[in-house]
């Protein structure tokens, strides 16, 4: 009987030392799954958990947190980071509200009409400066300015992505229901390539790049950039919920370090970085991640732009958004409030001293 039970004994602590083993090799890993985020509780000699809620699907367009990640940053901040992606059904907003992560990715004229809504919801660092968007058409269309959008089928994505669009058309004088028309817009800019679209919406590091690939050339095509257009709005941020940030706040400014030691080494070699995100998740090509790593390294960092400030807040910027979003969202709750309760540095400033 005594050995029985000293076998049976054996038994569990061999298996429990097998699960400890488990569980560090799943230190840093990317969640496939949106459940609820644990307690990021830290006892003695732990790591801290932390969930970020991605805005899409794993792609260079995150490439920072994956580097990050990859390079045990987060592990090195004391940080067990879980990165869950997004997709069209997933509200990085909500999750954020309801505890499913800590820290979630959005664009700020998203991030604005949910706060509007009386969500608790502060940007605490601004990881694009500038504005992806823009649009593409065939040269042989004629649009060679925005004033000659008139009369054209255009198209977008809608859903809160038509606002620099707007705001073009309106500095322009442009009416968008009598001077043109506007189209429903899909993700494969198949429209555009067979001409059932005029003009296209396409982002720097994606849909432009979707177009290169399938045979067009640069000089095939006429692109108007939001940004030189001074009508861009601002895109990728990370936010919180204020309460748990003021509850976590060395855990955020951890988080933050690591973040933007991670964005740094991304933005140096872009080609790595694609390599990395493309490892991750194979849902297209590697010289998709890279191309798109690329792009996304111009809007983390334009030239000339001073690396240490990766993440830094453009007030500005910021309340250029939200004039736009009040004046073309007719479905905003109330206006945008820019202040400090909802936009902070705070955060981003203890991480990077």
């Amino acid at each position: 009987m005594k050995k029985k039970l000293l076998a049976l004994s054996l038994a569990v602590l061999m298996m429990g030392t097998m699960l400890i083993g488990c569980g560090s090799k799943t230190s840093e890993t990317t969640a496939k799954d949106t459940t609820k985020s644990e307690d990021t509780s830290k006892k003695d000699g732990e790591l801290e958990k932390v969930t970020l809620q991605l805005k899409w699907l794993p792609q260079s367009q995150f490439m920072g947190y994956y580097v990050a990640a990859a390079k045990g940053y987060y592990k090195d901040e004391g940080i067990d980071i879980q990165i869950l992606p997004g997709g069209s059904d997933i509200i990085p907003e909500q999750n954020v509200n309801n505890d499913v992560a800590n820290i979630g990715v959005t664009w700020v004229s998203s991030l604005m009409t949910y706060q509007a809504q009386g969500y608790p919801l502060q940007e605490v660092a601004q990881v694009f400066q500038k504005s992806g968007m823009l649009l593409v058409s065939k040269k042989e269309k004629g649009i060679n300015s925005p004033k000659d959008l008139a009369g054209k089928k255009v198209g977008n994505w809608f859903g809160g992505n038509e606002y620099e669009l707007l705001a073009l058309l309106s500095k322009y004088n442009l009416d968008k229901e009598k001077d043109l028309k506007l189209v429903q817009q899909d993700f494969t800019m198949d429209q555009l390539k067979e001409g059932s679209v005029d003009a296209a919406s396409a982002m720097t590091y994606n849909e432009f790049g979707l177009l290169l690939e399938g045979g067009l050339k640069k000089e095939d095509l006429n692109v108007i950039d939001m940004n030189n257009e001074n009508v861009a709005m601002m895109e990728d941020c990370l936010f919180v919920n204020s309460d748990w940030a003021a509850k976590h706040k060395d855990l955020l400014v951890r988080f933050l370090k690591a973040s933007i030691k991670g964005w740094k080494d991304a933005v140096q070699d872009p080609e790595a970085a694609g390599k990395t995100v493309y490892d991750v998740d194979k849902s297209v090509s590697l010289d998709h991640q890279v191309y798109m790593a690329k792009e996304v390294a111009k809007l983390v960092a334009p030239q000339g732009f001073d690396t240490s400030k990766i993440g830094q807040i453009d007030m500005n910027a910021i309340k250029q958004t939200g004039d736009f979003l009040k004046k073309y969202n007719k479905d905003l709750a109330k206006e945008p409030v820019v202040d400090d309760t909802t936009f902070t540095s705070k955060y981003w400033e203890e991480a990077t001293k």
